[in-house]
């Protein structure tokens, strides 16, 4: 009986190191990988070579160094307590192969190492959708704060900035398309860039609501020349009658137009007197340089339709074929006017006299005094020969009646 026991213990005991082998060499296998890791220092220039395991630093661990180039950091090393091992500062830029072997477990890692003095860099981006450029500066690829940013161009203003936290600048692209010059600052190491930024074309734009947004020249109460605010705008009140204007834009040696119909407060249907008003009420609302009076008889003469031929029909004519306008109108006029012809006894004469003592040279003038003398000479010589009828005619049969005679 007891036999049967001891090989029992023995069938038992021999299950269990039967099962505990397979578990030897799963642990096994399951062995992490190592992590090598390659940094320079932003004050020296040296690398530092990490080997970790499951996040653990490995002591002891081996680490190959290798390049094509001669890199006086060639060689093999062992890592600290701190899983590290300390590379020179390259003399130049050198791309190295970093081997870490730990037991069986190996990895290998590749970097390029960058000279202190060369571990400075900016990059410029021009965003022209928003217009404006970007300049970021890194040193051994993070980003450097409170680094000085000195922004150079053509047609440009001239400016430097400081980096944020994130090693980065911001400023406007510039208007005309220029090539600008871009040079970081930190600790005594520079880096330049440049790009090609702006060049977008200026352009002006009208649009009216109840008030125009305009930069304007023409035919309009309130033309002129305007400065853009903040908004790139200038407002100004809508006409006082539809009209169109002209739009011109200058910035920076560039220049923009546009042609806009305008819609005014009067219709072209009102009464000449409705735009008047509209004006006065706008200059009582608005103000004017000078007194009301002479702004409003100026309006008037400038507006008044009866004095613009172009507003006239074509079958009317301008306004010098009206009657009464022409030169030859005017000199039958000048002959039509005047006093009758009986009521120029006398006058004619001191008419011709005035006439010979004026300054004028025309001969045209001179012919034309000559006819009026002419022709008051004969009315003259007719007035005189009509007072003699009418003498005659009171000889016989003026005075008392015959039956009068008779009495005396």
């Amino acid at each position: 009986m007891d036999r049967i026991k001891l090989t029992t213990v023995a069938m038992v005991v021999a299950m269990v190191a039967v099962a505990m082998v397979p578990a030897t060499v799963g642990a096994a296998s399951a062995e992490a990988t190592l992590d090598v890791g390659i940094a320079q220092d932003a004050e020296t220039g040296n690398a530092t070579v990490t080997v970790t395991q499951n996040d653990s630093t490995v002591e002891n661990a081996t680490v190959l160094v290798e390049s094509n180039e001669n890199y006086s950091g060639n060689g093999t090393y062992e890592t600290d307590a701190n899983g590290t091992v300390e590379l020179p500062n390259p003399e130049e830029k050198v791309n190295v192969t970093v081997t870490a072997t730990d037991g069986n477990n190996s990895t290998t890692e590749s970097a390029t190492l960058v000279p202190l003095e060369a571990s400075l860099d900016v990059s410029v981006e021009a965003d022209d959708a928003n217009d404006t450029v970007t300049a970021a500066v890194t040193q051994y690829g993070e980003p450097v704060e409170n680094a000085t940013v000195q922004v150079n161009g053509t047609d440009f203003d001239n400016s430097t900035y400081e980096t944020d936290a994130n090693g980065t600048v911001s400023f406007d692209e510039p208007v005309n398309e220029t090539d600008l010059s871009v040079v970081a600052t930190y600790n005594d190491l520079t880096a330049e860039a440049t790009v090609t930024a702006g060049g977008d074309n200026l352009s002006v734009s009208v649009s009216q609501d109840e008030n125009a947004t305009v930069t304007v020249t023409g035919n309009y109460t309130d033309a002129g020349g305007y400065e853009t605010d903040s908004d790139g705008t200038v407002e100004l009140a809508a006409p006082l009658q539809n009209t169109t204007v002209d739009v011109t834009a200058e910035y920076d040696g560039q220049t923009a137009e546009t042609t806009v119909a305008l819609q005014g407060e009067v219709s072209e249907d009102d009464p000449f007197g409705s735009l008047v008003s509209a004006f006065v009420d706008r200059i009582q609302e608005m103000g004017t340089d000078g007194p009301m009076g002479q702004a409003v008889s100026d309006f008037v003469t400038e507006n008044n339709p009866g004095n613009a031929d172009e507003k006239r029909p074509d079958h009317a004519g301008k306004n010098s074929e009206a009657p009464g306008n022409s030169k030859n109108a005017s000199d039958k006029d000048d002959k039509e006017r005047g006093p009758p012809e009986h009521a120029k006894n006398g006058k004619g004469k001191a008419d011709s006299d005035s006439d010979d003592t004026s300054t004028e040279s025309s001969a045209d003038d001179a012919e034309e005094e000559e006819e009026s003398e002419d022709n008051e000479e004969e009315e003259d010589s007719e007035d005189n020969e009509d007072e003699e009828d009418s003498k005659t005619d009171d000889g016989t049969s003026g005075g008392p009646p015959e039956h009068a005679n008779n009495d005396k």
